[in-house]
């Protein structure tokens, strides 16, 4: 199992590294390119939507064809899109290319190693370890793409803007040849592979599997209220946080690394050497819900203390990073079917992107509208009032959390 965990660590962490180079400058290069706000909203828009429609093929492909091989061509389609998006001029067409091509990438990527990582688990009977493997990958992983994206903001930025995309993208192409010696230790539905080609009936798998599934799926649905949360200060904090002329989202982005990092060791320290109970599970769930939320308050109330507001959105960042671990562990530890453990993975992500695209139109007219502040804080509120009454609804149904 521990070459398993060193491939996991190996494979995610390179292809992170090729997407933090450049996270913290897609945005001003766009700007910088000549696109406007709008339209670089616009990406955005395309990003989530084609997303939307392609997790859960994604998801069955890799279930099918082996989740190694997925990750693989992950790698190369993304790195087409950035290198379109860097070499081309400011053209709506090319931007529309960059923005499906990343998204198709990134689909195909999402949930994908999580889920071979789990398969290998179950089939040497350590499903008990993902806990400490995803946290432990979270600890390895962290400083290294902190300083990816500080060098790719702070340095490759400086020199020049279209310079993050095209590295990021050189690591993205690394990536993907580098596991091709790899292949042998791939995973897929095996009992259909034995017969050649695997057949597609992606409506049918998926409807067996939603049955098959339901209180993975309770889950799932549980935890997309989050996202109303979230959504805003992921995309946001560059625009929110900027003070003059100098580009300050390299620093911002360590802080907010080293805030994940300290949150994800102090639960690999404190939590994760004792396995939890699914009610420790969703305890843990909903006090990070509530502080992201609470957190998020402190931090438009507090806008004219600069340094302040900062602080705060730094603990919001560090519950935000305990809710996503929790969540990926509890969804990964329900599921059943273990042959269509990345399908399920990816209507997960489908259902977040869909709703993605719903929330960035909302905060997006709010932004324009009251301010981002007034975005944040209403989105917050509705979140957490959503996902408190998806809680009591259950407990009131006698669906007990603790037993989803």
């Amino acid at each position: 199992m521990k070459k398993y965990k060193y491939i996991f660590y190996y494979v995610s962490i390179l292809y992170t590294i090729g997407t933090s180079l450049w996270s913290g400058t897609i945005y001003l290069f766009m700007r910088h390119n000549g696109y406007s706000y709008s339209q670089i909203n616009l990406f955005l828009e395309i990003f989530w939507l084609v997303t939307f429609f392609a997790e859960i093929p994604s998801g069955y492909i890799a279930d099918k064809f082996g989740y190694l091989k997925t990750i693989m061509a992950s790698g190369i389609i993304r790195a087409l899109g950035l290198i379109i998006l860097a070499l081309s001029p400011m053209n709506l067409l090319w931007m529309t290319v960059s923005g499906v091509l990343t998204a198709l990438g990134d689909s195909l990527q999402s949930g994908t190693m999580t889920s071979w990582i789990a398969n290998k688990a179950v089939e040497h009977g350590e499903k008990d370890q993902l806990g400490a493997i995803f946290s432990g990958y979270s600890i390895i992983g962290t400083p290294l793409t902190m300083a990816a994206t500080f060098v790719g903001a702070n340095i490759l930025g400086n020199i020049r803007l279209n310079l993050p995309l095209l590295i990021g993208a050189a690591f993205l192409l690394a990536t993907s040849l580098t596991i091709i010696p790899l292949l042998k230790y791939d995973s897929q539905n095996l009992a259909e592979a034995e017969e050649g080609m695997p057949k597609l009936n992606l409506v049918a798998d998926v409807k067996y599997t939603v049955k098959q599934e339901q209180k993975t799926f309770a889950w799932i649905l549980l935890l997309l209220p989050v996202a109303i949360i979230s959504a805003g200060p992921l995309d946001q904090w560059q625009m929110y946080f900027q003070r003059g002329k100098t580009v300050n989202s390299g620093t911002i982005s360590v802080l907010m690394s080293l805030s994940g990092m300290l949150a994800i060791s102090l639960y690999n320290r404190y939590v994760s050497k004792k396995p939890l109970s699914n009610k420790g599970q969703t305890r843990l769930i909903v006090v990070s819900t509530v502080m992201m939320s609470a957190t998020l308050l402190g931090v438009v109330g507090l806008k004219n203390w600069y340094h302040g507001s900062l602080a705060l959105f730094m603990l919001h960042t560090m519950f935000g990073s305990l809710e996503n671990m929790l969540g990926r562990i509890v969804l990964q530890t329900t599921i059943q079917t273990e042959n269509r453990r990345a399908t399920i993975m990816s209507v997960a992500n489908a259902l977040d992107a869909g709703a993605e695209v719903v929330i960035l139109a909302i905060n997006g007219f709010l932004s324009d509208r009251y301010g981002i502040g007034f975005a944040w804080v209403s989105l917050a509120v509705l979140g957490l009032v959503i996902f408190l009454l998806a809680i009591f609804g259950m407990q009131s149904k006698k669906l007990e959390v603790e037993e989803i």
